[in-house]
């Protein structure tokens, strides 16, 4: 039996800018805020300002991005083996 597999795509940088200090931010960085704030936030904060509110490392935001990533969470951009 052969199973589908999603196709594999590189991760995208968002359009998306943080709403306090106007960081650029990724399509994967977008995700975190809908992923741990809500999927209907319009507010969305850079790992540096997320993690300053949530009182976490920028560190411990981008592991958490690759953890969910890994888990095939559909928000993020999909997972490449290297």
């Amino acid at each position: 039996m052969e199973f589908y597999q999603k196709p594999v795509m590189e991760p995208r940088p968002a359009d998306e800018y943080c709403a306090e200090c106007d960081a650029p931010m990724t399509g994967d960085e977008a995700a975190l805020n809908y992923k741990l704030v809500g999927k209907k936030t319009t507010h969305l904060l850079c790992p540096a300002c997320l993690g300053k509110r949530m009182e976490l490392k920028p560190e411990t935001l981008r592991e958490m991005i690759t953890l969910f990533r890994k888990q095939g969470c559909t928000l993020f951009s999909p997972w490449v083996e290297e």
